[in-house]
């Protein structure tokens, strides 16, 4: 704090150092000042002792007393309470939380922290909460991964995606905090992968109390599997990544299709499958095309378990002639020959010719 120039020195004085010095001076007593003044003795004894502070009025009853500047008065008086603020350690701990605050703020997203209840009207306990979040102790650590979360590629994607980024970055740990309050007795095995994807096939296809029997599933071989409503301006499908010795999958409620549905899955697991290392990045399936080749493999293998590409290929030869209103027959000849829900032929064969517009014909909600 910087020193006040008022005439006096303020480091070594106080109000009532000052009044006893002057008094002392003049050859007065206390008495004889409370006498001159009208103030009240019990009060000019507590402002003497500290006690109590000096009022703007007993500083120009002092001044015309005793010729003490009633703004040098005033000054000390401010001078010390200040002194005092900035040695107040809970005073000064929420300043530095109002610092820490303004860092984190650019980074992050408020509304997103309000729609998941996790913004308090307390900047401290906000500064914590995000903290808490993230699973790092402090602002240096906060900054260390914010600086990380930029470099990542799903965030370099979101510019052509009108992402919210900070309502990404907020989601995102928010995932992991929930996945790591999720507890699992089961251990997961890479090897496992095709047998689960055997067993989901079928639940896809049966399509009744979808997403609890896809849940056990998973949950069965090892694999976390949370269902997470997405928040925002968040075009996410699905993300995974590992927490602690088992892999774990978000899907967000933004998924309505069976079909949709049921690719995202299995993207998921294709990460599993090929990338996905203890400590690594989440991958995280942004709504759009495949960025990067981890993305395309991930694609390539969510395809591949339902149909071939090579069977895929001679199959949509075999139909090419088809007119797009009946084409529903063979796809859904075909899709009862291989035993998978004739919408997830369906919505592949909208994706690969462009042709969203065509009527529902089969039943694409998630039951």
């Amino acid at each position: 704090m910087n020193e006040i120039d008022c005439g006096l020195d303020l480091k070594g004085s106080s109000i009532g150092q000052v009044l006893q010095d002057k008094l002392e001076s003049k050859g007065m007593t206390q008495s004889e000042l409370c006498e001159m003044t009208e103030i009240a003795k019990p009060v000019l004894n507590d402002v003497i002792k500290g006690r109590r502070n000096l009022t703007a009025e007993m500083a120009v009853l002092i001044e015309s007393a005793l010729g003490i500047s009633a703004d040098n008065l005033m000054r000390i008086q401010s001078y010390l309470e200040l002194e005092k603020a900035y040695n107040n350690k809970d005073v000064m701990l929420i300043v530095q939380k109002m610092s820490e605050w303004d860092i984190m703020s650019k980074h992050i997203s408020i509304p997103t922290l309000k729609k998941l209840h996790l913004f308090q009207n307390s900047t401290a306990k906000n500064v914590d909460s995000v903290l808490k979040l993230c699973h790092v102790n402090n602002i240096e650590e906060f900054n260390k991964i914010a600086k990380q979360e930029e470099s990542q590629t799903y965030y370099k994607k979101s510019e052509k995606l009108n992402i919210d980024n900070a309502a990404l970055f907020i989601w995102k740990y928010y995932c992991i905090d929930k996945a790591q309050h999720t507890k699992i007795n089961r251990n997961f095995r890479k090897d496992s992968i095709m047998s689960i994807v055997k067993e989901l096939i079928p639940i896809f296809t049966e399509n009744y109390d979808t997403y609890n029997r896809v849940q056990s599933c998973l949950f069965k071989y090892g694999i976390r599997m949370l269902y997470i409503n997405k928040v925002g301006q968040v075009p996410v499908d699905g993300m995974s990544f590992w927490t602690d010795s088992n892999p774990t999958i978000i899907i967000t409620q933004r998924l309505q299709n069976i079909d949709n549905f049921a690719f995202s899955i299995m993207h998921e697991l294709g990460h599993i499958k090929y990338h996905l290392k203890p400590n690594d990045q989440p991958y995280i399936n942004l709504d759009g095309k495949a960025i990067d080749s981890c993305e395309e493999e991930a694609n390539s293998f969510a395809l591949e378990v339902f149909f071939p590409k090579i069977e895929w290929e001679v199959f949509m030869n075999k139909i090419k002639d088809y007119n797009p209103f009946m084409v529903h027959i063979p796809i859904k000849s075909e899709a009862e020959k291989r035993g998978i829900n004739p919408q997830i032929l369906y919505g592949r064969y909208m994706h690969d010719t462009g042709l969203y517009r065509l009527r529902r014909v089969f039943d694409t909600e998630i039951h």
